[in-house]
């Protein structure tokens, strides 16, 4: 993956959100707080002082934990429930939340901690493109070629993905989570149901045509399951034992093959990020692939 950058490149002035922030120096002490910004800040070799996470997951996930090696970190827990005293205790010389949900009030508390960097201006909370959050962050990080770099490294590793399983090309997968009442499916505005075209599927067609353009998921009764029904479903469950048609017996009746994501893919395809795409380009296309296939 992409790495080192200089001095040089500094200072750099990035526009997000709430106006611009100007990184004055290469930043020496690091806290990312979107769910995604700790592996893309790794993969473009800062390694942070501090990092928030998903909610549930403790520590770094699987493929930046490979990438960053010795790492001296403090997991600052969820993002939803950050504790500014404690991140103020780690003395960061920047913060960044590109890939999180930080509000103008939020944004002024942490910029009187340190100057800080968020989403770009008219994008939605939790729901920036992986490509922009990654230019993002490596502009911030005075990295933006190594960004560059990143981004073609993933879209080689796509397209090599695409390659071996050309059976994946114009089908139609749903990515859902359900509670029997109510199923979820997420839509391209979430890594989620991202990753569908990124290996070369595409959503059904209902997704699209009831897409009101706020939310990045679109939720139907347990009804109007079908409406998704296409060549695969990926479930996203905690339950190692999720048995969809338990949860609804309309599953039964769909041509679409139904596949349980794990734990780890589930985390992957939600970060959203150049690392963990890559993770899930290698083991859960693979699942895709052979349950299209079959």
């Amino acid at each position: 993956m992409a790495g080192a950058g200089g001095g040089s490149a500094f200072p750099v002035t990035v526009e997000h959100e709430f106006g611009e922030t100007t990184v004055e120096s290469e930043p020496q002490r690091v806290v990312t707080l979107g769910w995604g910004d700790v592996d893309n800040a790794i993969a473009l070799g800062v390694n942070p002082v501090g990092y928030t996470r998903m909610p549930g997951v403790a520590g770094l996930h699987p493929w930046a934990e490979d990438t960053a090696g010795e790492i001296d970190a403090a997991d600052l827990g969820s993002a939803i429930e950050l504790d500014y005293e404690e991140l103020a205790s780690l003395e960061p010389d920047l913060i960044v939340d590109v890939q999180g949900g930080t509000d103008a009030e939020q944004y002024s508390r942490l910029s009187s901690i340190a100057p800080t960097v968020v989403r770009p201006a008219g994008t939605n909370p939790w729901q920036v493109d992986r490509a922009v959050a990654t230019r993002q962050l490596a502009r911030a990080l005075g990295r933006a070629e190594a960004g560059d770099e990143l981004l073609a490294e993933l879209e080689e590793h796509v397209a090599q993905t695409k390659a071996r399983f050309p059976q994946l090309e114009g089908k139609t997968g749903a990515v859902v989570r359900s509670d029997g009442a109510t199923t979820a499916v997420y839509n391209d505005r979430d890594g989620r149901g991202q990753f569908i075209e990124t290996i070369g599927m595409q959503a059904p067609e209902a997704i699209g045509s009831r897409d009101d353009g706020t939310s990045f998921t679109l939720e139907v009764s347990a009804e109007e399951v079908e409406l998704f029904d296409g060549d695969v479903v990926l479930f996203l469950t905690d339950d190692e034992d999720f048995v969809p048609s338990h949860d609804n017996e309309l599953f039964e009746r769909f041509d679409a093959a139904l596949l349980i994501v794990d734990p780890r893919e589930r985390q992957a395809i939600s970060v959203n990020t150049p690392l963990s795409i890559a993770y899930a380009l290698d083991t859960l296309a693979p699942r895709i692939a052979e349950a299209v296939q079959n």
